[in-house]
């Protein structure tokens, strides 16, 4: 490691220490003495995370760059990639509009009339089949009849790359999957197939009592393989002399002190060491995410609630707002034109609530309109996210700085790639980071919520398997009495 990289960690370690440290300040938290002791559920989800991306890296690495050259390929014939790729509860998770380091190259959805042959269809969800079965006549659900199926893409001379989600038919394990928007299969019909192991239930932990299990995983493992392919595809654009447009407000990176990649060896090993690097560094701030957990066990035990915020809905409020593998007690708000929308009602925070701010810029307008609107109904507010542009923290209001508590100091709001040609970074980190910060916070929260009252919290199981929607009911229905 070189000096100034041991430098950076030394504020890092000592946040994650002093966090531990001052656990306390929140109340103290009485000791289940029937529990176990066993290793707390948020590093054993690290732990199998970090297990499941190792995997696919030694496992799946030449088919993902066997991808970045098909999606580089489209590009440079002047044909479209249609997207439809699992980055947790949407597909547009971490490429959503004004997303910083976002090549221009895919097109969200599949339209079967508009593809043409020699196009490509990034696809581990089918997202064009409930539009398909809804332009003949039938309803997304169960009880149609089974003869129901998608276009044949493949047929129209469209390229296929293909990986499982718990959506879907592709997924391991034997559950019976009854709702036909999750009755696909995407292998069968694919050139390329990136096998990731994610299960139809798509959480990793099991917790006596639960009665499912808890933890999702497809968000994380959606980011980095899509990453590590954009990276590729990319390199191999500028290699030919080609470029894209790229989202965000990164400034044109200028000059011959710029840090430009080299274009004639793979970048995907490059963004998955940087990527689970800092998934490590989590461990030097888990002192701040127990604290989360104690924040957010404090205001669902005093009859509040725990919004997770997001100004874009595909983000932190989708994934928050019943996820399979996901607890009852989150609910997800967004902005929508300058107001909070609790999914289509209205926002009515309260002085006893807390909110979660998941944040990709820690100084966006929107974000600091919406900290004040928490502010005004007195609750406490954590944030998620970089606090940096460019390792640098901005001068004046940030959400961070006003937050109660922030977690997120080892990614930035950039990409991590200049790649020569193009106008602005590429390759985030920000948006993986905040997906396994907000769930080693939320199995803190089933650890703390244990402890303190011997009960285990309400978690999610997927409605499209035999049982999802009692379970779903069930669990909404233990919330209303309890909170969580």
């Amino acid at each position: 490691m070189r000096r100034r990289d041991a430098v950076r960690l030394i504020p890092l370690t000592i946040a994650g220490i002093s966090g531990a440290a001052s656990r306390g300040s929140f109340g103290e938290t009485p000791v289940n003495r029937h529990m176990p002791s066993r290793k707390p559920l948020s590093e054993r989800y690290l732990e199998k995370v970090r297990e499941m991306l190792v995997r696919i890296r030694e496992t799946q690495s030449e088919n993902l760059l066997e991808a970045s050259y098909a999606i580089a390929r489209t590009v440079m014939n002047g044909q479209t990639c249609w997207y439809s790729w699992d980055m947790g509860h949407s597909v547009l998770a971490d490429i959503y509009a004004g997303r910083n380091g976002v090549p221009e190259i895919f097109t969200p959805g599949y339209y079967h009339a508009k593809a043409r042959e020699g196009d490509l269809l990034l696809a581990s969800l089918w997202d064009g089949l409930s539009a398909f079965i809804e332009g003949h006549g039938f309803e997304s659900q169960a009880g149609q009849p089974e003869n129901i199926e998608p276009p044949d893409v493949r047929n129209k001379g469209v390229f296929i790359v293909g990986a499982p989600a718990p959506w879907g038919l592709d997924a391991k394990g034997p559950e019976l999957i009854i709702y036909y928007s999750a009755k696909h299969r995407i292998r069968p019909s694919a050139d390329i197939w990136i096998e990731t192991n994610v299960t139809k239930l798509g959480a990793v932990l099991s917790v006596p009592g639960m009665g499912a299990p808890v933890g999702p995983v497809s968000g994380i493992v959606g980011m980095v393989t899509f990453w590590m392919m954009v990276a590729d595809a990319c390199r191999i654009l500028a290699r030919n002399g080609l470029s894209v447009p790229v989202r965000g407000d990164d400034p044109v990176p200028a000059g011959e002190n710029v840090p430009r990649v080299s274009l004639h060896a793979p970048l995907m090993d490059d963004y998955f060491e940087r990527v689970m690097n800092q998934i490590e560094m989590i461990g030097a701030e888990l002192g701040c995410v127990r604290q989360a957990a104690v924040m957010a066990v404090d205001t669902v035990l005093a009859g509040g609630k725990v919004y997770c915020y997001s100004g874009n809905r595909n983000a932190l409020a989708y994934e928050s707002q019943t996820r399979r593998g996901g607890l009852s007690l989150t609910r997800g708000i967004y902005d929508e034109n300058g107001k909070l929308s609790v999914f289509g009602k209205d926002f009515r925070g309260e002085s006893h609530d807390l909110a979660i701010m998941g944040i990709s810029q820690p100084d966006n307008k929107t974000d600091l309109l919406h900290l004040d609107t928490f502010r005004k109904c007195g609750m406490k507010v954590v944030s998620m996210g970089p606090m940096t542009r460019d390792t640098v923290i901005p001068d004046g209001r940030t959400v961070p700085k006003e937050a109660d508590l922030h977690i997120g100091r080892m990614c930035d709001t950039y990409g991590l790639f200049a790649v020569p040609g193009f106008e602005r970074r590429i390759c985030p980190t920000s948006g993986a980071l905040l997906n396994q910060v907000f769930w080693a916070t939320c199995m803190e929260i089933v650890d703390e919520i244990m402890r303190r009252t011997g009960n285990v919290p309400g978690v999610y199981l997927t409605g499209a398997v035999t049982g999802g929607i009692e379970h779903l009911n069930r669990v909404n229905t233990i919330y209303e009495e309890r909170g969580y």
